[in-house]
């Protein structure tokens, strides 16, 4: 039964699973609270998630995943670690920026890019332990330019030598 989600119920999806992993269940007001949705969005969105096979509902009972579920849920929150870290660690976007970011980004992504991203990100933290400062250049790079240009001047720069319109 696999078959693609809205962003939305991933978002459900996702926020079991994070409270499910603090409590064991969820409950709806806990769903609501955590998406700052009303309750009755949150008990539409778990029938349709139900109807899906994704998770064990009853109303007025907690909620858990299913296997299947579970298994859903746990390549969306990959998902979002792995982009959030990338924003985080490699690009120096701010925490909670990073995190809404990612909450967006984590729903377009498919299986070869974040493959790509898991393997630049271990690739960045080889050479960190080797004790390479490309990265420590780049972030340098991203807070203060070059002598000659700033941050913004070789974006430019790189968007008109790669033909990208603007």
């Amino acid at each position: 039964m696999s078959q693609q989600l809205s962003a939305t119920l991933e978002d459900y999806l996702e926020t079991i699973f994070r409270l499910e992993h603090k409590r064991r269940f969820a409950r709806v007001r806990d769903i609501s609270a955590a998406l700052n949705v009303a309750k009755s969005t949150v008990t539409t969105a778990l029938q349709s998630l139900s109807e899906k096979g994704l998770v064990n509902y009853q109303p007025y009972e907690p909620v858990t995943l299913s296997a299947e579920g579970r298994d859903k849920a746990g390549r969306i929150v990959l998902r979002h670690g792995v982009i959030e870290d990338f924003l985080r660690n490699v690009l120096s976007v701010e925490a909670e920026r990073a995190n809404a970011i990612a909450c967006g980004m984590e729903h377009a992504i498919d299986r070869d890019a974040l493959d790509r991203f898991v393997c630049f990100l271990a690739f960045v933290g080889r050479r960190r332990q080797e004790g390479e400062s490309w990265l420590d250049e780049f972030r340098r790079f991203i807070r203060e330019g070059t002598a000659e240009k700033t941050c913004e001047e070789c974006m430019q720069q790189y968007l008109e030598s790669a033909g990208i319109e603007q």
